[in-house]
């Protein structure tokens, strides 16, 4: 609609200019109105389609991260388009949003836990075992501190009581956060298959849209960009979430309290290429302080293989993909998260990560030009 308006109104400027020649200021005016009345379409169109703009960007990124599969599932095992999106669906289903809803739970049963904690004047934090003062060196000391402030916590934090209400409601908030990009995530894999049975339509729209924007170079560039998202998405993405997975399973069988909190916090980390140490090294302080001999040893190993897993993991998923520096995944991963929350901190590392490459590919491209002309 937009563009048979833009065409109307260039045919119709075009008529003006050969009509209304010997009336510039006329001219001027009329072009203007219809630029603002254009402007004013695109902005409602916008407003229009604000709401939908991180599912269809998390579908468009699934689709094209899952096409290969897609393709797999057709000529391998000879399955239908629909079949196969299907069973896609179906699998996307069990590896996210399974595991996305048991954390997203046990979130939610942390934040009410302190919630209540906080309004009875309850022990927020456990006390120390008695163990934690053979420790040595740091032992009886920690032990003593640890206990002294379980037991005052009320009193010290009733001092701190709007501050610590407007902290509550934070996290509610991002509680609230995190839930919708959940239901985002669902209707985005649902999207996302739908997309993968119109591949073919869709690859060929996107491929034209490149070739429109940017001429003859726009069918390498939409493959450059393919292939990023598909590199970022597999060894990025992919192996901080298996990592972030591993981590949360850890947690839940060595009993360590909220574990959905700390699987966002171990997400979040490992997504911007910091990784899970500083996550892991409070929950290995409690389970060391709080559990058994044989839960400390399995959760020690589990916790050494899952922070190592990524050295592993990463060279086989990346492959020969395009190569994207660590800083740029980290700009566009926490970027993203701090403008659009949750669903941000996915879609923020992907885009920026397919603009830093095309900027790339361009400045090579235009090597030459420069090189001919300063020769010249």
């Amino acid at each position: 609609m937009l563009i048979s308006f833009s065409l109307l109104l260039s045919d119709a400027m075009a008529e003006d200019n050969t009509t209304n020649t010997k009336d510039p200021i006329k001219n001027i005016a009329e072009t203007v109105i219809r630029i603002a009345v254009l402007l004013l379409l695109l902005y409602w169109c916008y407003g229009i389609i604000k709401p939908f703009i991180d599912i269809l960007l998390w579908s468009i990124i699934f689709g094209i991260a899952l096409y290969p599969m897609f393709t797999w599932l057709q000529s391998k095992l000879k399955l239908s388009k629909v079949l196969s999106s299907t069973i896609i669906v179906i699998m996307m289903f069990l590896i996210l949003a399974i595991p996305g809803l048991l954390f997203a739970k046990s979130l939610y049963q942390a934040v009410a836990f302190l919630k209540d904690q906080y309004s009875s004047a309850g022990n927020i934090i456990p006390e120390a075992s008695e163990k934690v003062a053979t420790w040595p060196v740091i032992g009886p000391y920690l032990f003593e501190k640890w206990n002294s402030l379980s037991k005052n916590l009320g009193g010290t934090l009733s001092q701190y009581a709007p501050q610590l209400q407007q902290l509550f409601v934070g996290v509610i908030t991002s509680v609230t956060s995190a839930g919708v990009a959940f239901m985002k995530l669902i209707i985005s894999i649902i999207v996302s298959g739908v997309f993968l049975v119109y591949s073919e339509k869709s690859s060929k729209l996107a491929y034209e849209v490149f070739t429109r924007l940017v001429g003859e170079k726009g069918s390498q560039l939409a493959s450059i960009a393919e292939k990023t998202i598909r590199t970022v998405m597999k060894g990025i993405l992919g192996v901080s979430f298996i990592q972030a997975i591993l981590f949360g399973i850890g947690m839940i069988l060595a009993g360590v309290p909220g574990a959905g909190l700390w699987f966002i916090l171990a997400l979040l980390f490992s997504i911007i290429q910091i990784g899970i140490f500083p996550v892991s090294v409070p929950v290995l302080i409690y389970v060391i302080a709080t559990k058994g001999t044989g839960v400390i040893v399995f959760y020690l190993i589990w916790t050494v293989i899952v922070s190592v897993i990524d050295n592993v993991l990463k060279p086989i998923l990346l492959g020969r993909g395009a190569v994207v520096p660590m800083s740029v995944i980290f700009i566009g991963s926490f970027g993203g998260f701090m403008y659009s929350g949750l669903v941000g901190l996915f879609t923020g590392a992907v885009i920026f990560s397919v603009v830093y490459v095309l900027f790339i590919y361009w400045l090579e491209d235009s090597k030459p030009a420069i090189q001919e002309q300063s020769e010249g």
